[in-house]
């Protein structure tokens, strides 16, 4: 429960700030911070919610015709701790929006790569990542993703994250 509430206010600390830099055009480079659901049941078994942590950085080239390409960055913890629950999901991702507006459209993205899983012993496996999002301002957006990874010594890093992001 003190997750929660810490991710609240964190979120909601994002939100008013984001207000203010509404003149500055966003850079390439974007943090998420939101709230994790653990799928797999070895995960849940270990904690019943995660916090989740991102940043993807957008690269000038596109590797799919109309695309946006990023690299990202994702942490899955269950306590800043150190201790064994944590996932690191690193992954180029596509991301493809649904208007030319330069604000306030919606986007879906797919993305592939390996994740570092340690929830039970460490081990690198591969990973996917697809969900959908929304810009909500000039830089803040929100996301809804679900991410698979393969099993890592009979756990997978497999969850639903929902995020609220800010774009520098």
């Amino acid at each position: 429960m003190k997750q929660l509430t810490l991710l609240a206010a964190m979120g909601l600390a994002a939100i008013g700030s984001a207000q203010v830099n509404y003149l500055d055009p966003p850079s390439n480079v974007a943090f998420r911070l939101g709230y994790v659901y653990p799928i797999d049941s070895a995960m849940r078994d270990i904690a019943p919610s995660y916090i989740g942590l991102g940043i993807d950085f957008f690269t000038d080239f596109k590797l799919l015709e109309g695309a946006q390409t990023a690299v990202s960055f994702d942490w899955f913890g269950k306590s800043g701790s150190g201790a064994k629950g944590n996932a690191f999901p690193i992954l180029l991702t596509q991301r493809w929006y649904t208007s030319d507006s330069p604000v306030n459209r919606q986007y879906f993205f797919v993305g592939a790569g390996v994740a570092i899983v340690d929830l039970t012993s460490t081990k690198t496996v591969l990973a996917a990542r697809a969900g959908v999002g929304k810009e909500l301002g000039d830089a803040l957006f929100g996301e809804i993703s679900f991410t698979y990874t393969d099993g890592a010594n009979g756990a997978r890093a497999t969850a639903l994250g929902f995020y609220v992001g800010y774009r520098f």
